[in-house]
């Protein structure tokens, strides 16, 4: 039987409750008065869109918590109106290098402008959503706070991993912030573990039929060493990549998983293996409010679900660096990219002009 948990939607920015409403009101941070009416649900219950949102890191530096509405009013323009969002993990910037009041602030901008959704939310946990699991913590390492409660229990979040149902479909949210001991102190492991995946198979089991979707923070695949040409750094990257990513995809694969949604790359990126598409988005964030340098501008996916088939669509909304005084390296990181862009311009311009004519020979028997 599918866990359950309290959806996670607030009310107001002065309530700060947490409710499910048809409509929400906006926050400071977005710019109409009041919403728009939602449209209508589409006729067949089998056909309705929903949204991926991922890497929020949401931040008053940069104006990171402006970006993230700015991107919140992009979702509500969207018709027609998305039934839920999956919320895929690192919401509030940092947790683990943070000072906890400052984590803590950091939170509430995102409960806060995520009220304005007006429509379910089912968050996934990221690694940077958990506070203090690192040997560069700035909380004691023996605080109690530390771990995801902190964050789980601001935003009325009951299981790190649970399941729902929604109009034939079942949809299934991973936890792959696993928990270790080091000489450091407590800190985690990018894997969803054997207790979970147990819990996953019985998950998709009891869902029978139906068509499934999973989502983690961390991804499966990530093919980072392939797209940056880098010979040294391993498929299997120990920061990038779950560590059980085998154990996990016979479960996807022996239950019929449609897809595997991914985050934490910050770029988009799009796999398909033995009938299970491995689909990740873009970041919210971008390069943490600092550009599109790292690939992808700030962004979100939409998809569609319709009969038993998934389709998906790439949004992008407007917004433009807000960087701080000493964000140094973030200009030299935007320079880089628009110089980059700026040859590969040239390059395509030049080849354009100088590729030679060619003449199409038609062959026939002789």
């Amino acid at each position: 039987m599918s866990l359950t948990r309290r959806k996670f939607v607030t009310t107001t920015l002065a309530a700060g409750a947490a409710a499910l409403l048809p409509t929400a009101r906006y926050t400071a941070y977005a710019a109409p008065a009041t919403p728009r009416p939602a449209a209508p649900d589409p006729p067949d219950a089998k056909d309705f869109t929903f949204v991926h949102l991922t890497d929020m890191h949401v931040t008053p530096r940069r104006k990171g918590d402006r970006g993230y509405a700015a991107c919140i009013e992009s979702v509500r323009a969207l018709q027609p109106r998305p039934a839920f969002a999956l919320l895929g993990g690192d919401l509030a910037f940092d947790g683990l290098y943070t000072p906890k009041a400052e984590f803590e602030e950091q939170i509430r901008l995102f409960k806060e402008i995520t009220a304005a959704l007006g429509i379910p939310t089912y968050p996934c946990l990221g690694n940077h959503d958990v506070l203090g699991w690192s040997a560069r913590r700035k909380v004691d390492r023996n605080d109690p706070a530390l771990g995801k409660r902190f964050i789980m229990d601001r935003l009325d979040w009951e299981h790190s991993h649970y399941s729902f149902d929604h109009a034939g479909w079942h949809f299934s949210i991973l936890d792959c912030i696993h928990p270790v001991q080091t000489e450091q102190g407590p800190s985690y492991e990018p894997r969803i573990g054997p207790e979970q995946l147990e819990w996953l198979a019985g998950d998709l089991g009891s869902a029978g039929d139906r068509p499934k979707i999973c989502l983690t923070h961390i991804a499966a695949f990530c093919a980072m060493a392939q797209w940056n040409g880098d010979p040294t750094r391993k498929a299997l990257d120990g920061s990038m990549v779950l560590w059980d990513t085998k154990e996990l995809r016979l479960v996807l694969e022996r239950h019929g998983v449609k897809a595997l949604l991914q985050g934490h790359c910050h770029n988009r990126e799009d796999y398909r293996f033995r009938d299970v598409w491995y689909l990740t988005s873009a970041a919210v964030s971008g390069a943490w409010w600092a550009g599109s340098w790292i690939g992808n501008p700030p962004g979100y996916t939409v998809f569609r679900c319709r009969g038993d088939e998934l389709t998906w669509t790439a949004h992008t909304f407007a917004w433009e660096p807000q960087l701080e005084p000493e964000d140094e390296l973030e200009r030299a990181r935007i320079a880089e990219q628009r110089a980059f862009e700026a040859e590969q311009h040239r390059l395509r311009e030049h080849e354009r002009r100088a590729a030679p004519q060619t003449t199409t020979r038609v062959f026939s028997d002789l």
